[in-house]
């Protein structure tokens, strides 16, 4: 079995399937996959419970070829660290305009 890290996104509460919601995020060697998560609760359950319910809805669809699936390979994957995007955009405009020691 691969190990992986997982990232729960935000989840929200659909009051009309009275559902909790998240797009789970599962990061591994390959890349990246997101699953649809869903779990039937009322809304006042507990946040530790939808959280663990919704991780191991997403395990389930993972493993289900017919479920929807998000991958991104990972060569794909780029990282803050390797982007410029790290700084600010004026931070950025003004090192491009001038120069590294100007911002």
């Amino acid at each position: 079995m691969q190990t992986s890290r997982t990232q729960i996104g935000d989840v929200t509460y659909n009051a009309a399937t009275q559902s909790f919601e998240a797009l789970v995020t599962f990061h591994t060697k390959a890349g990246r996959v997101r699953v649809a998560a869903e779990f039937h609760a009322p809304l006042s359950e507990d946040f530790e419970v939808v959280t663990e319910s919704l991780w191991q809805d997403a395990l389930d669809r993972r493993r289900d070829p017919l479920a929807l699936h998000a991958r991104l390979e990972a060569h794909r994957v780029i990282t803050r660290r390797n982007t410029a995007h790290t700084m600010p955009p004026l931070q950025r405009w003004f090192e491009a305009l001038i120069g590294h020691d100007a911002a």
